[in-house]
């Protein structure tokens, strides 16, 4: 993601209400963890795997923030578990904020099939999901997402193509 974008999408984030970010390093989205970091709007809580990130949103949620995470594709099987067992059960929305790896041109082989499953594992999860592939269009996008947390007490996904995070 380039530096500008990042800049952007913390914006937009703050704007639609968020306040509460957890990170695990991941290349794509290095730029957009960094600003997220930085930030006086958001407290930040990076973590080593994606699950502990889920556990720790749904405290934030309980403590009165508006929690996201920022992942890779990859990290959204990592926190299935949390997510159904504790989100799903007890009513705890979330926001996953992900890149899109092995969408339709992906270079990498070992990203095309992980990629592949996540809109059909994300459908499974009765987590609401959209894939952005314009920055233009996350500002809508994390809108409705909030508004659909608020409303379901349900996670949702936002899915970053790699015409927002390759840069």
């Amino acid at each position: 993601m380039t530096p500008a974008n990042a800049i952007i999408v913390t914006d937009l984030l703050k704007a639609a209400g968020f306040n509460f970010a957890v990170t695990l390093p991941a290349t794509q989205v290095h730029t957009l963890q960094t600003s997220l970091i930085e930030s006086p709007d958001f407290t930040h809580v990076a973590v080593s795997n994606e699950g502990e990130g889920a556990a720790i949103c749904a405290g934030a949620w309980l403590g009165g923030k508006t929690p996201f995470m920022v992942i890779e594709t990859s990290g959204i099987l990592v926190a299935t578990y949390a997510l159904l067992r504790c989100h799903a059960t007890f009513g705890i929305p979330t926001m996953i904020l992900s890149t899109y790896r092995g969408e339709l041109g992906e270079q990498e082989w070992y990203a095309v099939h992980t990629g592949a499953a996540i809109p059909g594992l994300l459908a499974a999860l009765r987590i609401p999901s959209r894939i952005v592939s314009e920055v233009d269009e996350l500002k809508t996008s994390l809108v409705e997402a909030r508004r659909s947390m608020d409303t379901s007490l349900h996670p949702v996904s936002i899915i970053m193509s790699g015409r927002i995070t390759k840069g």
